[in-house]
């Protein structure tokens, strides 16, 4: 286990809005690996909470990454969050020995069966979770997703809506935004992509759009001011602020 106290300060004026937040928390991180039988699967994740007691349940955020891009390298915003309060799940969705992901024909059909993979990963963390963890709030759980992570966790939330409380994508490109169950969505795009037709709703979920972000700049491979503008975001639409 790394053990390690977590000093974050965001501060931020954009478009009208202000937000700063700064807090200091011991938080630790340490990896875990889940096993489903049923699908003789590994599913390795990093777990990040704050170490301070609490007399409630902690609310759980679960991160899932981008193609080609670990678990790991999400830091910035799992440790943010855990000092926040939050107990921050990141799964390694691929492992070495998968296929790749299709790249020509239709990608959303062809790419179909990788994310329904990430969504059976997601449900049995959350299974195994729930026999292990008595501390953590497991009845709807935060989804925060970077690209393909963000068509698993839309995916998810379309077919499991009552064990979501809020989505947050990261610029995912291919499956339709949930929209019949009313699940509060943030959506922060980078510059230099395009969503496929149909799949951003023309209301009911908040988009905002990163002038200075490509694509790849929505993990730890981003700079300090890229990483920090999406924590303030995160953090104002997790507190219900309005940030538009």
């Amino acid at each position: 286990m790394i053990k390690f106290v977590g000093l974050i300060f965001v501060a931020l004026i954009t478009s009208g809005w202000q937000m700063a937040y700064a807090a200091e928390k011991e938080i630790s991180q340490e990896p875990l690996t889940f096993f489903d039988a049923s699908r003789a699967r590994s599913i390795p994740a990093l777990i990040y909470k704050p170490l301070t007691p609490t007399a409630e349940l902690m609310p759980v955020v679960i991160i899932s990454h981008g193609y080609t891009i670990k678990n790991s390298e999400y830091s910035f915003i799992a440790n943010a969050l855990s000092a926040q309060g939050y107990v921050v799940i990141s799964i390694q969705h691929d492992l070495e020995s998968d296929p790749p992901r299709p790249k020509t024909g239709s990608l959303i059909e062809r790419r179909k069966p990788f994310w329904e993979r990430g969504v059976h990963n997601i449900l049995f963390a959350i299974s195994e979770l729930r026999k292990t963890q008595n501390t953590l709030d497991l009845s709807k759980v935060i989804l925060i997703g970077h690209s393909d992570g963000g068509d698993m966790n839309m995916l998810f939330a379309t077919t499991y809506p009552q064990l979501v409380a809020k989505v947050i994508s990261l610029d995912s490109l291919r499956v339709p935004f949930p929209t019949k169950d009313h699940i509060p969505i943030l959506s922060l795009r980078a510059n230099d992509t395009k969503a496929d037709d149909g799949i951003i709703p023309k209301s009911g979920a908040t988009i905002i759009r990163l002038k200075n972000a490509r694509h790849i700049d929505m993990c730890d491979r981003g700079s300090a001011e890229i990483n920090q503008e999406m924590v303030a975001y995160i953090t104002a639409f997790l507190q219900k602020t309005n940030i538009q």
